[in-house]
């Protein structure tokens, strides 16, 4: 399914880059001590937005328990009979992203507040001198101590204060044990604009403030105590960034709020958008009259609402020589959920600017083509055959706006060959497809099958899993003298971040996939046009795309396709309609839906039976 806005999430994680957190440390004696009376710990798990999932504590010992994040990110864990000190876990998602996160606590902190963000993981990092996900893993914390914990969280504290006050933060605060609510307080602004990462060939953090592109790094195996004195991360340039990130999430809830009891009319959403001279709104290659005509006659929009509003990046008015580089912007990213609060879409890559007027509306994608990208996974209804890969869509519905040309568009990225795909416009205008890759003509690049004769890159299950999860590929325009295409003196490229790898074979082989329930085979062997019911199970909660499709002897392909709603219990229905051809030599049904984490998940039935 693909709905026609776009969406961020904190904590970048580029190829090869895993995103974690590092700060200092000292030595003292172990502090081991077994709780015998009830205790519990208790504390918020967030990542710039609550999690939703659970976390594990593991004790010096290597006992662990386990209890589920509620609502805002709360959770609260018994302790008693565990022995001190104590790591946690939090493991969960945020808005199709998945995180895992650490924290850690001493006997001092029984019946007290822990909580467990991206700085906490970077507490932890510096005391383990290494990932803390490794240091959990390992299980060798028996002689952490409360002195550690402290240094390393005031050592944390002192690079970013900076930071922290100019978003509101109080200068007091314990980064590990002061309680915050997620979506309304200082800290989790501040957690909204602070985003670190490590090299993990290294055991170097970055962390970047998102508002000023400032970074400061820091070796996770040096110790707070050892550490020389850091500059720490300016404040300068964030007097406003505190409001602006409640005026960014108030832009959209507006636009949102206008679906709220029925379909707007066109005119009542073009005063949310910026659409000027010096800052045009553009959206998958629309303006905003195109994109307000298109979204105000979608019936699946009404009583929408847009949450888990992230922010990638914000830009502030620099010395760009663009006009559109003088407003502030941010680049969002946020799920998209229908009346029923079910997750629809997870959207990408939305400006929100602030203009001369000092309002922020959005901007839209500013793309000069319609495009997308995901993991897609295909099961063969009949054979059971599974393929895996990545598939990238362009489309472009206005060639008036392209510069020196669009001929053709390369995608590099993790997974994809070495020179990258070529997608190359097709000869009537629609769906570019790839040209450079023996036997694979389609959008979708097949990375493995085990369907007999389908094309496929021949990557082993371990290639596959190698790809990292939140993956960034890069999209360059070519124009017909294969060169980047030049829009106003600058090259034509954009970045997408696929949210989680494709499935490995052996994933895919155990995947849960949409079943058509009908027609079945034989109903679909006899079909030449008309009226056609097709049903499915196994469908998210998300909706399913449904296609029909019917090719000639002359390989012309007559086809349309819906999007339709899931009931509670995963089902789907609905009647498709074709002209009748004749000479048919292929039939075709795809019932594709999402996975959790925003995988196509399809179901294709064939049909490959000849009529005269």
């Amino acid at each position: 399914m693909k709905i026609t806005l776009k969406r961020l999430v904190l904590g970048l994680a580029s190829a090869g880059i895993l995103t974690i957190y590092g700060c200092g440390g000292g030595d003292a004696a172990p502090e081991i001590v077994t709780n015998t009376e009830n205790t519990t710990i208790s504390g918020t798990a967030a990542a710039g937005l609550p999690l939703v999932g659970s976390v594990t504590v593991k004790d010096a010992k290597g006992v662990s328990r386990t209890t589920p994040i509620v609502a805002n990110g709360a959770y609260s864990v018994d302790v008693t009979g565990l022995t001190a000190p104590f790591l946690f876990r939090a493991e969960g998602n945020v808005g199709g992203r998945n995180y895992i996160i650490h924290s850690a606590a001493s006997a001092a902190d029984a019946n007290g507040t822990i909580n467990i963000t991206p700085l906490t993981d970077l507490i932890v990092a510096n005391i383990a001198g290494e990932l803390a996900e490794n240091y959990f893993n390992g299980g060798n914390f028996s002689g952490m101590t409360k002195a550690e914990l402290d240094a390393e969280t005031a050592s944390l504290k002192a690079k970013l204060l900076p930071v922290l006050t100019a978003m509101g933060v109080d200068s007091s605060i314990d980064l590990l044990r002061t309680g915050f609510t997620p979506l309304s307080s200082a800290l989790d602004k501040a957690l909204d604009v602070i985003s670190v990462s490590v090299d993990p060939a290294t055991d170097v953090a970055t962390i970047t403030n998102l508002v000023t592109q400032q970074q400061i790094t820091d070796n996770l195996k040096t110790k707070a105590a050892a550490e020389t004195a850091a500059t720490p991360m300016v404040g300068e340039g964030m007097n406003t960034a505190a409001d602006d990130l409640t005026l960014i999430r108030k832009a959209l809830s507006d636009f949102s709020a206008k679906f709220a009891s029925g379909l707007p009319a066109p005119g009542e959403l073009l005063p949310l958008m910026h659409d000027t001279s010096d800052l045009p709104f553009r959206n998958a290659d629309q303006n905003a009259t195109q994109f307000s005509n298109q979204i105000a006659a979608d019936n699946f929009l009404v009583g929408v609402s847009f949450t888990d509003v992230v922010i990638r990046r914000m830009n502030y008015p620099s010395t760009a020589s663009a006009p559109a580089d003088l407003y502030p912007r941010a680049y969002v990213e946020f799920t998209v959920r229908n009346k029923d609060g079910i997750a629809i879409d997870h959207v990408k890559n939305i400006q929100i600017a602030k203009g001369a007027d000092g309002a922020w509306r959005l901007r839209g994608d500013n793309r000069r083509l319609d495009t997308y990208s995901h993991a897609h996974i295909v099961k063969d209804a009949l054979s059971g055959c599974v393929s895996t890969g990545l598939e990238f869509g362009f489309e472009d519905p206005n060639t008036g706006n392209n510069g020196s040309g669009i001929k053709y568009m390369m995608v590099t990225g993790p997974g994809l060959p070495a020179p990258g795909l070529k997608y190359v416009r097709s000869a009537i205008g629609d769906h570019f497809t790839i040209k450079n890759v023996s036997s694979q003509t389609g959008r979708y690049y097949v990375l493995a099958s085990n369907c007999t004769g389908n094309a496929n890159a021949g990557l082993t299950d371990s290639a596959i899993a190698a790809i990292p999860d939140d993956a960034v590929y890069t999209l360059t325009a070519f124009d017909s003298a294969d060169a980047p295409t030049l829009v106003n003196g600058e090259a034509l490229v954009y970045k997408d971040r696929i949210t989680r790898r494709p499935l490995t074979l052996a994933e895919a082989q155990a995947a849960a996939f949409p079943t058509i329930t009908a027609p079945t085979a034989t109903a679909l062997s006899t079909y030449n046009g008309g009226d056609l019911t097709i049903a499915a199970t196994g469908i998210n909660l998300s909706g399913a795309w449904v296609y029909l499709g019917l090719t000639d002897s002359a390989d012309s392909v007559n086809s349309v396709d819906t999007d339709v709603n899931a009931t509670a219990a995963g089902s789907i229905s609905t009647t498709l309609s074709l002209g009748a051809i004749s000479g048919v030599k292929r039939r075709e049904i795809r019932v594709e839906t999402t996975d959790a984490y925003w995988r196509n998940m399809m179901t294709v039935l064939n049909d490959f039976s000849a009529t005269p």
